[in-house]
């Protein structure tokens, strides 16, 4: 990454523009695509009583580290391009599925008298 205190050339800040438009476009369908996940994962919970299946949390996340890494580059964070220019970001924070809410259940049938 260039020092703070150098110039950077036109043609760099040219392509950095135009990579930029190209990555707002990229964010918003990322954004797009969250949203539907976010709308599937709820309306799954809500049907099945039970949190979304891993392979959806894995994709949430996976687009979440996509778009971390997309703002870093379009704020100077980062020098280079991300992904179609650089390989498909790792997962920023790894998976971590959800623990089994077996002891909220048993819980609550031992207050309602059902053991």
């Amino acid at each position: 990454m260039p020092d703070a205190n150098m110039p950077i050339e036109r043609k760099e800040t040219g392509i950095r523009i135009l990579l930029s438009i190209l990555f707002a476009v990229i964010v918003h369908v990322v954004q797009t695509v969250l949203g539907v996940v976010v709308v599937f994962a709820l309306a799954y919970a809500l049907i099945t009583k039970r949190p979304p299946g891993d392979p959806v949390k894995r994709f949430a996340n996976r687009a979440l580290s996509y778009q971390y890494h997309i703002l870093r580059y379009v704020t100077y964070n980062a020098p280079q391009p991300p992904f179609p220019f650089a390989d498909f970001p790792l997962e920023l924070e790894p998976f971590t599925p959800m623990p089994e809410q077996n002891a909220e259940r048993k819980g609550s049938e031992r207050e309602s008298g059902r053991d």
